[in-house]
């Protein structure tokens, strides 16, 4: 599917490209791939430092000055070669991607892989495939004919050794591959306030981050109230994280987070509370909320104005399956901003389906004739024959 300029994507890249991966980049992988893949692969890496924000391909087409068709050639090449996998999300207006990134094999891999291999002798020839392998694939200088006389130090004095070794701590990388970019959260604060004995290193997964991302969004909690959150989520013995109990913490939690000028800004559980008067939200009109945000993937403003539209067609009523039944029809009309949210209750609205109404039979009707051999007179029989005439007419 070729991308239009005005289709957005976003990148994950959960490594940093090092010298080795940048020489077998540049003298294995550009004459299978071809130039436009390595600048897509490098300018896509780059791009990389910004995983949450969501930009057009317009900017990628300027910056490697590439057309439409050209691009889609070479991104089918890294996906050949296992540098890139895609993902699409298709809309009405436009189209969604994400690109995650693979490092590049170093160059024994590459080498050791027939496939690869056999396709680079190939392209190059076998002469200038063997010069490439005898350059990347040396692992030490000839020490044939050569004697060892290295001096054997026997009295080590204790005051050679320095006592004082200084360590550098290795922080992680962390990126989170969410699919949208309705989170409103500051990781930069709880992970820095956050230890690594309340929530290991090894549970920091994108997929834990996000929720936890998306908890603290729908909700309206900072970052200070995750982390105590997260004292009773993570089972350090076992190393496990509790998602569940997150969940059941957040939902029952009160919002700590300031409230933003924009009304439809505030997180969904304070803007509904708000509509109620200020009394506390149910823990089913939570739910209904978090589902619209975890599994629905709406925003906060969006979700802020389809509760205040379903509220004034419904007779302030959240009936779960009718906040599916919209919830579905905006998210296949491709609704992601306020602007769009707000043109979308002014269309034909949808109806809150009614209750069964039960009519009773008219008591005319539930009563038995005395006689059932009672005939109709003379008078009802030409008024039914009129009637008869009238409706043929």
């Amino acid at each position: 599917m070729e991308r239009k300029p005005r289709d957005t994507y976003r990148i994950e890249c959960n490594f940093a490209l090092s010298d080795d991966g940048l020489v077998s980049l540049m003298s294995l992988y550009q004459p299978l791939i071809g130039g436009e893949g390595i600048l897509i692969y490098l300018t896509l890496i780059a791009e990389s430092r910004k995983t949450q924000i969501q930009e057009t391909h317009a900017r990628l087409f300027a910056l490697i000055n590439i057309q439409a068709d050209v691009f889609d050639r070479a991104c089918a090449k890294l996906e050949e070669y296992m540098l890139m996998r895609t993902y699409l999300r298709e809309g009405d207006a436009k189209n969604n991607y994400i690109y995650v990134l693979h490092a590049p094999l170093s160059p024994s891999d590459f080498f050791s892989a027939p496939i690869y291999a056999n396709r680079y002798t190939n392209q190059i020839g076998k002469k200038q495939a063997d010069a490439t392998r005898s350059r990347l694939m040396v692992t030490g200088v000839s020490k044939s004919g050569f004697k060892d006389i290295t001096r054997e130090v026997r009295f080590i004095q204790e005051q050679d050794y320095d006592n004082n070794v200084s360590y550098t701590e290795i922080k992680p990388r962390y990126q989170f591959a969410m699919d949208d970019v309705t989170i409103n959260f500051d990781y930069d604060t709880f992970i820095k306030t956050t230890s690594t004995l309340v929530f290991p290193a090894e549970l920091r997964t994108p997929e834990n981050m996000a929720l936890i991302g998306k908890l603290a969004t729908v909700y309206g909690l900072s970052p200070d109230r995750m982390r105590i959150f997260m004292k009773d989520c993570i089972k350090l013995n076992t190393m496990e994280f509790d998602a569940e109990k997150l969940r059941i913490l957040a939902s029952k939690a009160q919002s700590d987070v300031p409230a933003p000028k924009d009304v439809y800004s505030l997180s969904p559980v304070s803007f509904l509370q708000a509509k109620q008067n200020g009394a506390k939200v149910s823990l089913t009109d939570r739910k209904i909320l978090e589902h619209l945000a975890i599994d629905m993937h709406f925003s906060n403003e969006v979700i802020n104005v389809m509760i205040e539209y379903i509220l004034k067609i419904s007779d302030n009523r959240l009936n779960s399956k009718f906040v599916d039944m919209v919830a579905a029809k905006w998210a296949r009309d491709g609704i992601e901003n306020k602007k769009m949210a707000i043109a979308e209750t002014k269309k034909d609205s949808i109806s809150q389906p009614k209750n069964n109404i039960r009519i009773s039979m008219p008591s005319y009707m539930q009563s038995k004739p005395e006689d059932k051999d009672t005939k109709a007179s003379d008078e009802m029989i030409e008024r039914i024959r009129k009637l008869q005439e009238q409706m043929k007419e």
